[in-house]
C-alpha cells in the first residue's frame, strides 16, 4: 500500500466534486486549504494506481493543478 497526502487545486471546487471513483486507490478528503484548494488522503495498491488517481483529479473540471504534498511507501 502507498499513500499520499495531495493538494488538489483549484476555483470553486466543491467536496462533491473530488469524491470520484478510483480503480485501486481511495481518497479520504481531509479538508479544505482556502485558498488553495482541498487536501486529501490518497491510499493506493502500487505507485502506478497511484499516479493514475493524481490523472485522474486532474481531469476534473475546475482542478487547475495536483500537487504530492507527501508520500509513504512503507515496505
Amino acid at each position: 500500500m502507498i499513500t499520499s497526502l495531495v493538494l488538489i487545486e483549484g476555483k470553486n471546487l466543491k467536496k462533491e466534486t473530488l469524491m470520484i471513483s478510483l480503480m485501486n486507490a481511495k481518497q479520504l478528503v481531509v479538508g479544505n486549504a482556502s485558498e488553495f484548494g482541498w487536501i486529501l488522503h490518497v491510499a493506493a495498491t502500487s505507485s502506478a494506481d497511484l499516479g493514475k488517481a493524481l490523472l485522474d483529479f486532474a481531469k476534473i473540471q475546475g482542478v487547475t493543478n495536483v500537487v504530492t504534498l507527501a508520500l509513504r511507501n512503507p515496505q
